[in-house]
C-alpha cells in the first residue's frame, strides 16, 4: 500500500522519501548509524569477512581461498556472514568465526576488516549504510563462469529498479580485484559492473576441486547425503526465473533415468539443486517423484564433483562442469521466453551442450550422445572463452589477500 501513495530514490548518503504527485518529501540521512557507532572503529588488516551468495553457507569461492589461508597458518581472524549461524557452525573449520549475516555484528565486522571477500554484491549492507574505509580492501569473486545469462548492468529487468542500481553502482566502486577464469568473464565483468579496474584471471577457487583428490572424497560425502552408493548420479542443476514462474515442461524425471540407463548402463539416481531463489519450488518437484532432493546441500561444488551427469538450463554450474568432461545437456523448454526476460550473452547452440526443448528431445539427446565429439567441442569452447582453470586459484587469491593485508600493516 506504501509504495503506492510514497517513492523514494537514494542521493548520496540520503534516501528521499516523496509523497507521490505532491511537493512534500523527507530525507533521511541512511548511514547515520554507520557514522555513528562504526565510523571510528579502527580497520583490523588480518580480518578478513566471507559472505557466499547472502549468508547460504560454506561454499563457492570463499570456502576454498578459506581452506587455502588456514593452510599458511597466519593467525588470521576469518569471519563468515551466514544465515541460522548456530545451525551452520558445523559446517565450518573450527578456526572461522559465524556471525549472523544482516545482523549489526556483521556491520561491525565489514566495518573493521582488512578484507572483504565475497561472491555476490553487497548492496544489502550498502543499504544499511555501510561504506568502505581506507586501508580496506574489497575483492569480488563472483559466481558465474563461462555462463551464458546476462547479469547486474547487462540486464534490464535488474537495473529498472534505480535505487538497487545506485548500490550495485556503489558495490563496483568499492571494488579493488575481480577475480575472472577467462579472457570472456573479463570482458562481462567490465560490460556489467559499470566500475571494473583490476581484474586478475587467476581462474575460480571452487573450480579447484575439480583438479585433485577432492572429488573422490566430495563423492563420498554426497552419497553418504543421499544413503546411496554405487549408482550413477545425475544432477540438475536449473537456475531462478526473474518473474518467478514455473517451468513450461518439467523434466520427466522416471523417462530421464531410464534414457541414462539404456545409454551409460549401470543404475541411475537423479538429483535435483534448485537455485536459492527457487527453493519454494523443492518440495512439489521432489514429490513429483524419481529424484532426490538436494537444494540444502551446503556445497553445490561437491555435488559437481561428485556428478556423472548434468542438466541445466542456463545455470553457469554447468560451466563449471564442462571442467570435468563428464556429459552436461540443456533442458531449455523456456528458451525464448527466457531469452526475452533476462538476456543471454550468446546463442546456446554455441555451447558444446546437447539441447532439448521438451522430454521427447531430451531423450534423443542421450540416447545419441557422441562422447567424442563431446569431448572436442569441450576442448574447443575452453580454448575459445580464454580459460585460465589450472587448479591452483584458491592459491592464488589466497596469496593476494595475504599481500594486501601485509601492505597496510607496513
Amino acid at each position: 500500500m506504501a509504495k503506492r501513495i510514497i517513492a523514494y530514490e537514494i542521493r548520496g548518503e540520503d534516501k528521499v522519501y516523496r509523497l507521490k504527485h505532491t511537493p512534500f518529501f523527507v530525507k533521511r540521512r541512511y548511514t547515520r548509524a554507520y557514522h555513528r557507532e562504526l565510523a571510528a572503529l579502527a580497520v583490523q588488516p588480518y580480518k578478513i569477512v566471507f559472505d557466499n551468495y547472502m549468508g547460504k553457507g560454506y561454499g563457492c569461492n570463499g570456502k576454498y581461498v578459506t581452506e587455502a589461508l588456514l593452510k599458511k597458518g597466519r593467525g588470521l581472524d576469518i569471519v563468515w556472514t551466514v544465515k541460522d549461524a548456530k545451525e551452520q557452525n558445523a559446517q565450518f573449520p573450527d578456526q572461522v568465526r559465524l556471525v549472523e549475516y544482516g545482523s549489526r555484528e556483521a556491520m561491525r565486522e565489514y566495518a573493521t576488516a582488512g578484507v572483504w571477500a565475497g561472491n555476490y554484491h553487497l548492496v544489502h549492507y550498502l543499504n544499511q549504510g555501510l561504506l568502505k574505509k581506507p586501508g580496506q580492501t574489497y575483492i569480488q569473486m563472483w559466481h558465474g563462469s563461462f555462463g551464458i545469462k546476462k547479469i547486474e548492468g547487462d540486464c534490464k529487468n535488474l537495473t529498472e529498479d534505480k535505487n538497487w542500481t545506485v548500490l550495485a553502482q556503489k558495490n563496483a566502486q568499492y571494488t579493488d580485484y575481480w577475480i575472472s577464469n577467462s579472457e570472456f568473464e573479463t570482458d562481462v565483468y567490465r560490460q556489467a559492473f559499470w566500475n571494473v579496474d583490476k581484474t586478475l584471471e587467476y581462474g575460480h577457487p571452487r573450480n579447484d576441486i575439480f583438479f585433485d583428490e577432492r572429488a573422490k572424497r566430495a563423492r563420498e560425502a554426497v552419497e553418504q547425503y543421499i544413503g546411496k552408493s554405487g549408482v550413477k548420479l545425475l544432477l540438475y542443476v536449473p537456475t531462478f526465473r526473474d518473474d518467478f514462474a514455473d517451468w513450461e515442461q518439467p523434466l520427466d524425471y522416471g523417462r530421464l533415468k531410464q534414457s541414462l540407463e539404456r545409454r551409460f548402463g549401470g543404475e541411475w539416481r537423479i538429483l535435483q539443486r534448485l537455485h536459492p531463489r527457487m527453493r519454494e519450488c523443492a518440495s512439489v518437484r521432489t514429490k513429483a517423484g524419481g529424484c532426490v532432493d538436494v537444494t540444502e546441500y551446503a556445497d553445490i561444488q561437491e555435488l559437481l564433483a561428485a556428478a556423472d551427469a548434468v542438466i541445466t538450463d542456463y545455470s553457469s554450474a554447468a560451466f563449471d562442469f564442462l571442467l570435468t568432461g563428464r556429459p552436461a545437456f540443456v533442458y531449455a523448454s523456456d528458451y525464448a521466453r527466457y531469452q526475452k526476460l533476462r538476456g543471454l550473452y550468446y546463442p546456446l547452440s554455441e555451447t558444446p551442450f546437447p539441447i532439448a526443448s521438451d522430454n521427447d528431445q531430451m531423450e534423443e539427446r542421450i540416447l545419441n550422445f557422441d562422447a567424442a565429439a563431446y569431448r572436442n567441442a569441450v576442448e574447443r569452447f575452453l580454448q575459445e572463452k580464454g580459460s585460465r582453470e589450472d587448479g591452483g586459484a584458491a592459491e592464488r587469491v589466497a596469496d593476494l589477500i595475504v599481500a594486501c593485508m601485509e601492505q597496510k600493516c607496513q
